[in-house]
C-alpha cells in the first residue's frame, strides 16, 4: 500500500458574513511511513484563505491502511485576522476525495 491524499476544504467568514482573511498551517505530529516512504513532521503545509475566505488543500492521509504509526495526527493552526488563533489535531481520511475541515473539527481535540 502507499499514501493517498484527500482535498481538505473549508470557508471562514466574519461576523458580518464577509469573507475572512488569514492562513492555515498543517503539520504532522510525528513521522508517518507507508510503502517504503516516510513523511517527516518538519514538512509544514501553509495555505492562505482566498478572496472568498476559503481553502482547498491536498493533505496526505495519516489513516491509510499500512501507515505507521497509527497514532499520528495533523496539527491544524488556524490564523484568521481579528480572531484568536486556534489549533486542532485531526485525522485526514484516506483519499482520493474531498472532505470539509468542519466535519473533522467537531471531534477534533482543540489544543490550548
Amino acid at each position: 500500500m502507499s499514501f493517498s491524499q484527500t482535498i481538505i476544504t473549508h470557508q471562514w467568514a466574519n461576523a458580518d458574513l464577509t469573507p475572512a482573511s488569514g492562513s492555515i498551517t498543517c503539520a504532522l505530529t510525528k513521522r508517518i511511513t507507508n510503502g517504503g516512504v516516510s513523511i517527516v513532521p518538519a514538512s509544514e503545509v501553509s495555505v492562505n484563505l482566498n478572496g472568498s475566505g476559503a481553502i482547498s488543500q491536498a493533505l496526505t492521509s495519516n489513516a491509510d491502511p499500512g501507515t505507521t504509526p497509527t497514532d499520528s495526527q495533523w496539527r491544524i493552526d488556524v490564523r484568521v485576522a481579528g480572531a484568536t488563533e486556534e489549533s486542532y489535531l485531526i485525522t485526514v481520511p484516506p483519499g482520493p476525495g474531498t472532505v470539509d475541515l468542519g466535519t473533522l473539527l467537531p471531534g477534533a481535540e482543540q489544543i490550548q
